[in-house]
């Protein structure tokens, strides 16, 4: 039995542990990003094989303190490398992490190499070539803080790299991450699973995968343990035929559904191609449609619909994505009543606007990125009828009976005096401040930089209210929104562009037709806090 270290996302410790037990795996212990194992030769080839959440598998050779360059160079000397693998191999080392002394990842991973070759020449054996682009080994190195994991990567290439994905989408989610998010969502093989913004199809073909218990590493086609001395080609082989096998008759066999739509049709060919490199094309139907107006299949009765929906990191995104969030909760209230929904956002306030309380809520970093997983269980809300009166704004309240109060005045006034660019707010309120102009049928919302004191997070709550009630209260469709930050500018940087949209649009002021862009700088040319006007 050898001691291993699966590596894998932050916060998926605990479902990796349970994955490494169902597979054979001995003396777990979970570590940050990571579990450790023991395992036989048989059993590490399953792992490899098997996992859907660890990015790789580490042969632990092994652990010591890490206090300056010359406790890892020595560390690393300590290990006998030629036991493991012939100066023929060409190797490559993958240093994480620093220390106080160990400042330099790059630097670290020198003195491994250092180490590694200088093993070899006192045992009168060439030294083996370093090659970073196609090693035969990699060597891993962990550092956390003061102490060291020192030995050689089981896999190559990360596990996330199934085989069957040439081409994704503008933010794909790794496959490993995509998997994991299935596993938690609560879904359940045999329940149908939509994807309504599928993109390159991952958490669909992840799912299928799932159901027909396909082996996610099954079409790799090399692996790092292939190059060590003590690997046993009979038993691999045998593991892998097993997992062949299983594919085959669970794709045949299996009798779940999986339905994904994305309003590009580009993407749609791309998931296409996808799942059919991955073995599962006759279990998911792909089609194109749009999120809001996606109507569910027949036989999706207790289904389970998994999403990853854009929540962008750009200011101007964040009128649009506020509309898409309430169209989308408006429509899976209405369309898919009954069923359950697990969205994955990088925004816990976009995710609000779907106005639906999550039963679940799962936390996990994609990438730099803190991400949420919440899952619903969707229950019908009626549908607005012609002449029903308009809804109350569920946020911001003070802020939206301002708004209502200021358009009562400002748009007769406005009609009368045939103006169509005007003030509609000034920061009337100290918990809302920003300004918001009125250039016919859009409007310009200017938030005034928090102070420092104010959380970010607080902050950006508090802009997001305030776009969504402004949207609901003046009836202005988000796509007509623009959304800009003012703030202290030093000499002329308020007169620099922002954007290089050169949209146009004119409007009259006085029976005086006016050019003017809302989009390419912060001011337009309108100073309309610099009128004076009486309602």
């Amino acid at each position: 039995m050898k001691h291993y270290l699966a590596i894998t996302a932050r916060g998926l410790e605990h479902l990796l542990a349970q994955e490494l037990e169902q597979l054979g795996a001995s003396s777990l212990k979970q570590v940050h990003a990571g579990v450790k194992f023991k395992a036989d030769d048989a059993t590490l080839y399953q792992c490899c094989l098997w996992s859907r959440i660890a990015s790789r598998f580490v042969l632990v050779l092994g652990e010591f303190a890490v206090r300056d360059d010359m406790d890892l160079y020595l560390g690393a000397t300590a290990i006998n490398w030629p036991d493991h693998f012939h100066s023929s191999q060409r190797i490559a080392v993958d240093f994480n992490g620093t220390n106080r002394e160990i400042r330099n990842s790059q630097y670290g991973a020198l003195k491994v190499k250092d180490a590694i070759v200088d093993k070899f020449e006192k045992a009168n054996l060439p030294r083996p070539s370093i090659d970073r682009e196609q090693p035969d080994l990699r060597i891993h190195m962990r550092l956390s803080k003061d102490q060291g994991v020192l030995g050689i990567d089981m896999v190559g290439s990360g596990l996330h790299q199934r085989g069957y994905r040439t081409q994704a989408g503008a933010a794909p989610l790794r496959e490993t991450h995509a998997a994991a998010l299935v596993l938690r969502s609560g879904w359940q093989s045999g329940q149908p699973m939509m994807d309504i913004m599928c993109g390159s199809g991952t958490l669909l073909i992840e799912g299928a995968m799932i159901a027909a218990n396909v082996a996610p590493g099954l079409k790799r086609q090399r692996w790092g343990f292939e190059s060590l001395l003590g690997f046993d080609a009979e038993v691999f082989k045998s593991v892998k035929a097993d997992a062949s096998v299983k594919a085959k008759r669970g794709v045949s066999q299996c009798q779940t559904r999986f339905y994904g739509t994305d309003n590009d049709a580009r993407m749609i060919e791309t998931a296409r191609a996808n799942a059919r490199r991955a073995g599962v094309a006759d279990l998911i139907e792909f089609d194109v449609a749009d999120a809001t107006q996606v109507i569910p299949p027949e036989d999706f009765t207790g289904g389970h619909i998994i999403s990853n929906p854009p929540y962008g990191e750009r200011l101007g995104t964040t009128p649009g994505l506020i509309a898409l969030y309430t169209q989308l909760g408006d429509h899976l209230k209405h369309a898919f009543s009954g069923n359950t929904v697990s969205l994955y956002s990088g925004s816990d306030e976009l995710l609000s606007c779907l106005r639906m309380r999550a039963d679940d809520k799962f936390t996990l970093r994609n990438g730099a990125l803190d991400c949420v997983m919440k899952t619903y269980a969707i229950t019908a809300r009626g549908v607005k009828e012609a002449g029903d009166a308009a809804p109350t704004v569920d946020v911001a309240p003070d802020f939206a009976n301002r708004l209502r109060k200021n358009m009562a005045k400002l748009d007769k006034w406005a009609k009368k005096e045939a103006i169509e660019c005007y003030r509609l707010y000034d920061a009337d309120l100290p918990d809302y401040k920003a300004a918001i102009d009125r250039y016919r049928d859009f409007l310009v919302i200017q938030e005034y930089a928090a102070p420092k004191t104010i959380e970010p997070e607080k902050a950006r709550r508090r802009l997001l209210d305030m776009v969504r009630a402004a949207i609901a209260v003046t009836g202005v469709d988000a796509n007509k929104v623009v959304l800009k930050t003012r703030e202290k500018q030093k000499g002329n940087n308020q007169y620099q562009k922002l954007a290089g949209a050169a949209h146009t649009m004119t409007v009259q002021e006085y029976g005086v037709t006016l050019e003017v862009n809302l989009y390419d700088y912060l001011d337009t040319g309108l100073f309309l806090d610099h009128a004076t006007r009486v309602a």
